[in-house]
C-alpha cells in the first residue's frame, strides 16, 4: 500500500509538472516577446506552481511516513529518539509556504499520515526528562491519552495567534457591489438618433405656432367659384446634432492587478460604467450645450435654445412647499402628456405625498397615488412619478418636472469603449485605463408651442418656479 500510494504520489507530480511547462509554453507563445503576461496568465502559472509543490509536499511526507514505519518495525519501541532535527533552526519549519503547511494538515486529518515538519510543532511528551530552558526532541509516534492531561494551556489553536492562528487561513467574500445611483429616467423614452459620422444634421419643419397652421405655415381655405387663393408656404429650419467625447480614466499597479483577489479590471469597468450613465444624466437636465448636452433647466435661459416652461408659484405660497395648484397647472401646461414622466427630488416627497384637491363640503380627491405593485413607480395625476438625487432639492427650480422625453433627441457615435496601456507609466510598473464615449443630446424643439386657440404656451418640458 505504501509503495503503491509513493507511484500515485508521483505520478499526479509528473502531470502537474507537465500541466505546468505546457502552461507556461503557451503563454510565451501567446506573449511572443511583444506584451507582458495578463494577471490571470500569472495567477494560472503561480496555481501551477503551487500544485507541484503541494504535491512535493505530500511526497516527502509519506516518504518520511515510510521510514519511521521501517524503523519502528526494527527498533519495536513505541517511541523513537532522535536529534535535535535541522528543522528547529528553521523559521519556516521545513515548509516552503503557507499552502504547503494547510496541504500537510489537511493529509492528516483525512488519511493519519502526519507529516513530521507538523510533528516537531507538536506539544512536547510530557514523560520527557530535559534540562530547564532545552526543547525536547522526543517525538511522539502516536497520540497517548498521557496527552490530554494539560489540554487548554499548552496545544495549538485558533485561539492565540502566536500560536496558532496566523496558520488559519480567512475567506474573502465577492465584493459588495457599488451602490452607484437609482437609474436614469428617461432611459429608453428619449428619441435615439443613429450617428454613422460624428456630426448629423436633419432638416425639420418650423411648426411651434398653431395659431394659424399646425403644418409650418401651409394653409388651407374655402373659396368661390372664380375666386383667386394666396400661396402658403412652409418654414424649414436645420437642426444639427455633434458629438463629443466623454471621458475617464484611472491607474492600477501591476501589483494590485497580479495580487488582487477578484477582478479588479471587472471592477473598474463596472464603476466607470455606472458613472457614465450618473453623470449623462445630469447633463439631460443641467448640461450647458456644446461640448455637453443641452439639459432642460438649462434651455430655459434663452427661447433659441430650447422650450422649457416654467410656472409660477402661487401668489400666497409658503417656501419650500409644494401645493395642489401647482401641479395642475403644471399639467395644463404639458405637451404630449401621455408620454410624459413626473421626476422629483426626494425632499418633495413629503410635500406630494399629501397632495389632494378639495371637492364639495369635507370632500377631496387625492391626486398622488402610491404604487402597490412592487417595481412599478407611484403615480402624480395619473403619470409615473420617479425620485432622483439629480433634481433640485425642495424650493428650487427644477426640484419637480414633467418631462416629454420622447422629445428630446440623443445622438450616439461611439457607445461606452474602453483601452489599456502599460506604456504610460511603465517605470512605475502602472498600467492605464481608459473608458470613453461619443454623445450629444438636446431638446427638439426650440421654442414653446403657441396653441390654436390659447395664449398659455405648451411644451413637452414643464418646470416648477423657485419658492423661495
Amino acid at each position: 500500500m505504501a509503495v503503491a500510494r509513493i507511484n500515485e504520489l508521483r505520478q499526479k507530480r509528473i502531470e502537474a509538472e507537465a500541466a505546468h511547462s505546457a502552461l507556461l509554453d503557451a503563454h510565451l507563445k501567446a506573449a511572443d516577446g511583444k506584451r507582458s503576461f495578463t494577471s490571470e496568465e500569472i495567477k494560472a502559472q503561480t496555481e501551477a506552481e503551487e500544485l507541484v509543490g503541494g504535491l512535493d509536499g505530500l511526497l516527502k511526507a509519506e516518504q518520511t511516513r515510510i521510514d519511521i514505519e521501517k524503523r519502528r518495525a526494527e527498533t519495536g519501541p513505541s517511541r523513537i529518539e532522535v536529534g535535535k532535527p535541522n528543522v528547529a533552526d528553521d523559521p519556516r519549519k521545513g515548509f516552503r509556504s503557507s499552502r504547503e503547511v494547510l496541504m500537510a494538515a489537511m493529509t492528516a486529518a483525512q488519511t493519519g499520515r502526519v507529516d513530521e515538519r507538523l510533528r516537531f510543532l507538536a506539544q512536547r511528551d510530557p514523560e520527557d526528562k530535559v534540562a530547564a530552558g532545552e526543547p525536547s526532541y522526543l517525538l511522539p509516534v502516536a497520540f497517548t491519552p498521557s496527552f490530554l492531561a494539560t489540554v487548554g494551556s499548552d496545544e495549538h489553536g485558533e485561539y492565540s495567534n502566536q500560536y496558532g492562528g496566523f496558520s488559519v487561513m480567512t475567506t474573502r467574500l465577492a465584493p459588495r457591489p457599488l451602490i452607484g445611483f437609482e437609474g436614469d429616467p428617461s432611459v429608453g423614452r428619449t428619441e435615439m438618433i443613429p450617428m454613422s459620422s460624428p456630426m448629423v444634421e436633419m432638416e425639420a419643419a418650423v411648426d411651434k405656432d398653431h395659431s394659424s397652421s399646425v403644418s409650418a405655415g401651409l394653409t388651407v381655405s374655402r373659396r368661390a367659384e372664380t375666386v383667386a387663393l394666396s400661396g402658403t408656404r412652409q418654414s424649414r429650419e436645420m437642426i444639427t446634432l455633434k458629438a463629443s467625447s466623454l471621458m475617464g480614466v484611472s491607474f492600477a499597479t501591476e501589483e494590485l492587478l497580479a495580487d488582487s483577489p477578484g477582478s479588479f479590471i471587472a471592477r473598474l469597468d463596472n464603476g466607470f460604467r455606472t458613472q457614465f450613465a450618473a453623470h449623462i444624466f445630469g447633463e439631460k437636465l443641467r448640461g450647458k450645450g456644446a461640448a455637453e448636452y443641452l439639459g432642460v433647466l438649462t434651455a430655459l435661459a434663452s427661447a433659441s435654445l430650447g422650450p422649457t416652461i416654467s410656472v409660477a408659484k402661487e401668489g400666497s405660497q409658503v417656501a419650500d412647499t409644494i401645493v395642489a395648484d401647482n401641479v395642475v397647472k403644471m399639467r395644463s401646461r404639458c405637451w404630449g402628456y401621455s408620454n410624459a414622466i413626473w421626476v422629483a427630488n426626494h425632499d418633495a416627497y413629503p410635500q406630494l405625498v399629501r397632495l389632494a384637491i378639495t371637492v364639495g363640503v369635507g370632500a377631496a380627491t387625492a391626486l398622488y397615488q402610491q404604487s402597490i405593485v412592487e417595481d412599478r413607480p407611484d403615480m402624480l395625476l395619473g403619470r409615473p412619478l420617479f425620485y432622483s438625487e439629480y433634481a433640485s432639492t425642495l424650493g428650487d427650480f427644477g426640484d419637480i418636472g414633467l418631462y416629454n422625453f420622447s422629445q428630446y433627441m440623443e445622438g450616439i457615435y461611439q457607445p461606452i469603449q474602453s483601452a489599456e496601456s502599460v506604456h504610460f507609466r511603465f517605470l512605475n510598473r502602472e498600467r492605464t485605463f481608459v473608458f470613453w464615449t461619443r454623445n450629444c443630446g438636446a431638446p427638439s424643439w426650440r421654442t414653446a408651442l403657441t396653441p390654436n386657440k390659447s395664449a398659455s404656451t405648451l411644451s413637452p418640458f414643464v418646470l416648477l418656479a423657485e419658492r423661495a
